[in-house]
């Protein structure tokens, strides 16, 4: 057991030792939610509480494993938190990994410390950490940011454009293995893109040259599939060379499985590849020697009003992750649901409740590269991560009008395939600021270092 210097009298643990429970008040843990399976190389961990009965001195425990952490604040009024730093939520970790976390804050009156009053509540701490780098689009500082789960910082770096130049890169794509980035600039539904190595920056096609919506990356690094108002097009990033793939309908939001023969997509009836408002996801076979495609096939099909978009092969390419909505767009909808289904299109499609707020623009869900393993109460199990933008309120740190943040979930597909509940409550990706607006995450196995 140790204790961490928080922000409370140095009294205050003599005071919570010597005071007995209320039971006719109870404090609320808000943040992290309950049942969360947290990584354990996160970062920054916060707990956030409400407390009705406005005490002014907290006790905060987290317990597990072969560690229990304990700090002492003073409090911020009716609702308050405390962020443990990355270096103690390392130490945690390391003692608690694997197994359940109990997350505990005690309050009381430091003029009448004799009760105080409580709340619990219980997570996990993964067995596996969190592994590959992200590369998502920052609106306030209107540049790519990237982030390395893998490595010591705990800061995002910028990466395009660089700091001076000014212009949206938003709708980017990254390559499996991290070394080459696409990006179409300045918004809007058709603007002229190109891609970089990204160990030197260097273009791999002639600037104003190639126009497209929306981008994917071949896992052999050769071949660039992007979507325009008449199909799909695949450019040879050796040549600048453009061949179309499929000219028989409107083709968005392409994404390419980590076989490289397949490709996923959204086919719109309506809307603007950007802006698309009607659309199901049809999956193209890719033939990596001829370099050409068959005819899609209906993966997810429109019903009603609720269609599909955004779809994400899953790093083991058997399964799909999408968003749907009912009405809106599909560019940043509070409608936004999040959704999986097989590849292979066998079985129906599984909504992931437990990881969405209502009307809360769960958007542009994206895998994360590789599958870890799980094991609780003697099961092993595999687990998979998604990242997901969201304007959903940070604990009692921000309210509904929340810029974007990057939130993660876990996804089961053993529980999937058993007709079981797939996943659990997301979590705050914490190297985010609560003030800048953060979407479009895509991940990759490493992050390259730049010369």
């Amino acid at each position: 057991t140790e204790t961490v210097a928080g922000t409370a009298d140095p009294s205050a643990p003599g005071w919570f030792a010597g005071a007995t429970a209320d039971p006719a008040q109870s404090l609320a843990i808000v943040y992290p939610p309950a049942g969360a399976l947290i990584p354990p190389n996160l970062g920054e961990m916060d707990v956030h509480w409400t407390d009705p009965a406005g005490k002014d001195v907290y006790e905060i425990m987290l317990s597990g494993g072969f560690l229990t952490l304990k700090t002492y604040v003073a409090g911020l009024g009716a609702s308050t938190w405390h962020t443990l730093a990355a270096e103690h939520w390392a130490r945690l970790s390391s003692g608690a990994s694997g197994v359940d976390l109990t997350v505990r804050v005690r309050g009381l009156s430091s003029a009448s410390p004799s009760t105080f009053i409580e709340g619990s509540e219980a997570v996990r701490i993964a067995a596996e950490d969190l592994r590959g780098g992200v590369y998502y689009w920052n609106t306030s500082q209107a540049a790519i940011m990237r982030f390395d789960m893998t490595g010591t910082g705990t800061a995002p770096e910028r990466f395009y454009p660089p700091v001076g130049e000014t212009g949206c890169v938003g709708c980017h794509a990254v390559s499996r293995d991290g070394t080459v980035v696409a990006y179409r600039r300045d918004g809007g539904n058709m603007n002229y893109g190109n891609a970089l190595r990204v160990d030197g920056l260097a273009k791999q096609l002639a600037d104003d040259t190639q126009q497209w919506n929306f981008a994917a990356i071949h896992p052999g690094n050769e071949d660039l599939f992007t979507t325009t108002t008449t199909g799909l097009y695949r450019t040879a990033l050796a040549t600048g060379v453009v061949t179309p793939l499929y000219d028989g309908g409107r083709i968005a939001h392409p994404d390419v499985a980590a076989t490289g023969t397949a490709i996923v997509a959204t086919q719109l009836t309506a809307g603007t590849e950007v802006w698309t408002s009607a659309a199901s996801l049809v999956v193209f076979d890719y033939d990596p020697d001829s370099k050409s495609v068959g005819a899609p096939r209906t993966l997810v099909p429109q019903l009603g009003e609720a269609y599909p978009y955004y779809p994400s092969f899953s790093p083991d390419s058997d399964w799909v992750l999408f968003n749907q909505a009912i009405g809106g767009s599909s560019y940043d909808n509070p409608n936004a649901q999040l959704w999986v289904t097989r590849a292979d299109g066998s079985g129906a499609p599984i909504r992931l409740a437990a990881a969405e707020v209502a009307a809360s623009y769960d958007s542009w869900p994206k895998w994360t590269p590789f599958v870890a393993t799980e094991t609780t109460a003697g099961i092993t199990e595999a687990v998979m991560w998604f990242t997901f933008a969201s304007r959903r309120p940070f604990g009692v740190r921000s309210g509904p009008d929340q810029k974007p943040q990057l939130w993660l979930a876990p996804f089961f597909p053993g529980r999937a395939a058993a007709g079981q509940p797939a996943t659990g409550p997301a979590i705050r990706l914490p190297f985010q600021l609560i003030a800048e607006g953060n979407h479009i995450a895509q991940w990759t196995e490493e992050i390259v270092v730049i010369q």
